[in-house]
């Protein structure tokens, strides 16, 4: 199976990791990029059999046009209000508003959790209080975000987050990537986060490949959301596992 990986999607170590990965398990790729207002490929590719994408929405979208398979395996689920009602209490943010950014109701809230309410990497979810709200909706950089959809919750105390990589419905590895509100990767993730994870997609997955961020809580083990694994960062994953599930299951 060949790869085909938008460069600028990647922060370069996150890219490094993966052509390492790449290099070391002799899996042919071709590195792309997409001009700005295009969707064109350069250099453009059209490989013989099996292709799989590392990339965005824009990728996702030529893949499906080049009829790459497996390609993508960004789909319609990647959408919060689906999340919420497939596993409702279980989702971190369950307690959510929602509307767009221009007026979403956040008055009630001194701090509150923020992000789009679909995985189009528009901006990452954060926390932020009512000034920076306005500041946003004041900024002309920011008015293409005014209409967005958007999702807002209350701020929840979180120990422990943890990124989680499964291929054809089981967990192939994963990572520590904060714990107690400051950023700090590891490759130990716990067995009962894993058997958690577990149970989440024996309930319900968004894709047959994806990525899972699960946190640990005052109130237990909870999803905070799902990724398409094709554009999502790595922490301190075993990268060359998750290159040989993917090849192993579709090439």
């Amino acid at each position: 199976m060949h790869w085909v990986i938008q460069q600028s999607i990647f922060k370069p170590g996150n890219y490094q990791l993966l052509v390492n990965a790449l290099d070391t398990l002799g899996i042919s790729y071709t590195p792309v990029a997409i001009p700005s207002g295009t969707a064109d490929l350069v250099p453009d590719v059209n490989p013989e059999g099996k292709v799989y994408v590392c990339g965005a929405i824009k990728l996702a979208r030529i893949a499906r046009a080049k009829g790459w398979v497996p390609g993508s395996f960004l789909n319609e689920n990647f959408k919060f209000d689906i999340w919420l009602a497939q596993l409702g209490t279980g989702l971190l943010n369950h307690d959510i508003e929602s509307g767009a950014l221009a007026n979403v109701r956040t008055a009630h809230l001194a701090k509150f959790f923020i992000r789009p309410a679909e995985d189009n990497k528009a901006f990452d979810g954060m926390v932020m209080d009512s000034g920076t709200i306005a500041d946003w909706r004041r900024d002309p950089a920011k008015a293409h975000l005014q209409q967005m959809e958007v999702i807002v919750s209350p701020v929840k105390a979180i120990y422990r987050e943890y990124r989680l990589f499964i291929v054809n419905g089981k967990v192939v590895t994963g990572s520590v990537y904060r714990i107690g509100g400051r950023a700090e990767i590891s490759p130990d993730v716990e067995d009962d986060v894993l058997d958690y994870a577990r149970s989440v997609i024996g309930k319900w997955t968004p894709a047959e490949s994806f990525v899972m961020d699960v946190c640990l809580t005052q109130d237990g083990l909870k999803v905070i959301e799902f990724n398409n694994i094709n554009s999502s960062g790595f922490y301190a994953i075993n990268v060359p596992k998750y290159v040989e599930a993917m090849q192993t299951q579709y090439a």
